[in-house]
């Protein structure tokens, strides 16, 4: 079957610096750049013939020429250049411009005999039939090392701590999340489908380029290795998609490359990469280092994902070959060697710092399935923006390894996912022919809510997945729910007499009855009692108790998570709403005011207080996920038998 997974992030900038110790030339007013390594735009005219270096295949560096088309002013972003260069040479008339030259440094020779870089490959066409590009101004790329390095920048936090970031204000409802979650099921041929592909929006939509015919960033391929199922690289494509980056299947580098690992170093034209996964599955965003001064770097010549202060891992890296295409032709390759930090993402290129590297999220799935129990081990950046799917990415493609799901399958798992001092998630389900975006979904859900609250900022230390796949469809809808009577007498004991509609098992249809004890002084009146799963469960939960679902700060959030995902599919709630109830404040209930208290406490005007209703809930563990629910009326008399 296919999915599709919809996935929108807000893109919350974080801080995070360490101690440079290569000397770098500061800038100065009088002279921005040293023009004797580097051309200004102003400099360069039409039919200036140079070269370029970019590697091909292996680590060689290799070097093709261009001759200078143009200069555009104000192109693409405002008040920044581009300069148009016509490229040849490395079979590029047939290839066209590749995905990975992104950052290809490109030379010129000046009246004076001087050798110096304009740019950097950065921007093309789609179905272009020339080798046409636009690079990126050097002196343009410079720019974001005054702005982003460690160093000399103000504006980073260089001792990042690794203790919460609290903030003040603002709240989360929980509710509102799971609503959007369950809002529909993934398989829409199955009415047993039970988890939803389309994960809440959590903040504001991330950055989507916009689709152009006209010149635009080149895309960065990013080299997918161990992650080939189709599936998997759909649900990779969306993720990236949104940061103008390709999925693009690759592979690992040879064991000879991976020997001579420590001797390949970052230089202008080597291949620079951006591991984003390691481990198992490997994904990493490849494109060309720039400039190299000192333990400075840049590169790319245009944005990653264009979050400005970053702090993702910077490594080295290789080529396979280059794959032609009528679109866009790609490098395939792979990182060799992580190096470094990178600090900056700007529009105009990527900064980082060799020496230090950021610590990564380890990610185990342990997994249990028709070939036995095995173990997948995975690292993946710490990112608001990409953390969450790229846990869930690593749980998709340890499921899908080596096959499909079974037709008929049933999943239970188990999730623990840790927060830097605050504590861990953890949860367990079983569910049933709802494939393996359920796992997958709730493997991002703590991940993508805690990274992206407005309560500040936490980091994930580690997530531990455990599934196992049952080749047997385990899942029951309820298919009616009836009553021996409707009256009753208070302290008497309900009977309900479920009839379960299976699927694809023999019989199709069971019955079992389920009971809920009525209170000893229930009063006397008109009742409604709702039979059904745990998603109906915490729908009516949610309308009772809405407290319960709010958050205001990043413990709190923790706390509420565990708390709504709590309740497994295998279970049956029986639940009868009481008339008795209060007034929340915050967390704390205060039951039975006095009248006057409880008008006093509802004409405040705080969003903190509400009201809140009671009721009666008893729960039953089932052999099988279920779904759906009924509500029935019932009678409560004292004077039932007369």
């Amino acid at each position: 079957m296919r999915f599709t997974h919809t996935l929108v992030l807000r893109a919350v900038a974080s801080a995070a610096a360490i101690m440079a110790t290569a000397p770098f030339a500061p800038a100065s007013p009088a002279e921005p750049f040293d023009s004797s390594r580097y051309m200004a735009p102003s400099e360069i005219r039409p039919g200036m013939k140079g070269y370029g270096r970019t590697v091909m295949s292996g680590t060689r560096i290799d070097t093709f020429q261009f001759e200078v088309i143009s200069v555009m002013s104000n192109a693409f972003y405002a008040k920044q250049d581009v300069i148009l260069i016509r490229c040849s040479g490395l079979r590029l008339e047939h290839s066209g411009i590749i995905g990975g030259m992104s950052g290809s440094p490109c030379y010129v020779t000046d009246e004076q005999g001087r050798e110096r870089m304009i740019g950097a490959v950065a921007y093309g066409w789609s179905f272009n039939k020339d080798p046409i590009c636009g690079v990126q101004p050097v002196t343009q790329m410079l720019d974001i090392i005054n702005v982003r390095d460690p160093s000399r920048s103000g504006g980073l936090d260089r001792d990042r701590p690794q203790q919460v970031k609290a903030a003040s204000g603002g709240s989360i409802d929980l509710g509102e999340l799971l609503a959007r979650v369950w809002a529909k099921p993934i398989d829409k041929s199955s009415r047993f489908s039970v988890f939803n592909e389309d994960i809440a929006r959590l903040a504001q939509p991330a950055r989507k380029p916009a689709e152009f015919a006209g010149l635009t960033p080149l895309t960065t391929p990013v080299m997918i290795s161990g992650g080939g199922h189709p599936e998997v690289m759909s649900f990779l494509r969306e993720i990236f998609g949104r940061f103008s980056m390709e999925p693009v299947a690759s592979g690992g580098p040879s064991a000879s490359l991976r020997e001579e690992a420590e001797n390949v170093k970052l230089e202008p034209g080597s291949v620079l990469c951006v591991p984003l996964i390691t481990g198992d599955i490997t994904a990493d965003a490849l494109g060309t280092c720039t400039v190299v001064e000192g333990d400075r770097v840049l590169g790319f010549g245009h944005s990653l994902d264009g979050k400005g202060s970053t702090r993702l891992p910077l490594a080295t890296g290789m080529v396979h070959t280059v794959v032609p295409s009528v679109m866009r032709s790609n490098k395939l390759g792979a990182s060799l060697k992580t190096v470094g930090t990178l600090w900056g993402d700007e529009s105009s290129g990527i900064f980082g710092v060799t020496g230090e590297v950021p610590e990564m999220v380890p990610v185990e799935v342990n997994i249990e399935d028709r070939r036995g129990k095995n173990t997948y081990r995975y690292q993946v950046v710490q990112d608001e923006s990409m953390t969450a799917e790229l846990v869930a990415a690593a749980v998709l493609e340890t499921i899908y390894a080596h096959s499909d799901l079974p037709r008929e399958h049933t999943i239970s798992y188990t999730l623990e996912t840790e927060f830097k001092d605050l504590g861990r998630y953890r949860t367990k389900n079983v569910t049933s022919q709802s494939g393996a975006f359920g796992v997958a979904m709730a493997a991002m859900l703590p991940t993508m809510t805690m990274l992206n609250s407005p309560f500040g900022e936490t980091q994930v230390k580690q997530v531990s997945v455990d599934v196992k796949v049952d080749e047997t469809a385990k899942a029951a809808e309820i298919d009616d729910v009836q009553l021996a009577r409707q009256v009753f007498k208070p302290g008497e004991t309900v009977e309900a007499r479920v009839r379960w509609m299976h699927y694809r098992n023999s019989p199709t249809y069971t019955e079992d009855s389920y009971s809920l004890k009525l209170p000893d002084d229930l009063p006397d009146g008109q009742y409604t009692l709702t039979v059904g799963s745990s998603r109906v469960h915490l729908a009516a939960l949610r309308a009772e108790k809405p407290h319960l679902f709010r958050a205001e700060n990043l413990s709190q959030l923790l706390a509420r998570l565990n708390q709504v995902t709590a309740e497994p599919d295998n279970r049956l709630f029986l639940r009868l709403g009481l008339p008795k109830g209060g007034l929340a404040i915050k967390e704390t209930e205060l039951p039975d005011l006095p009248s006057f208290m409880a008008h006093i406490y509802s004409k405040a005007s705080r969003s903190d207080i509400q009201a809140y209703r009671e009721a009666l809930v008893a729960h039953y563990e089932l052999p099988f996920a279920a779904q759906g629910g009924k509500a029935l009326n019932i009678t409560v008399s004292r004077r039932a038998d007369q």
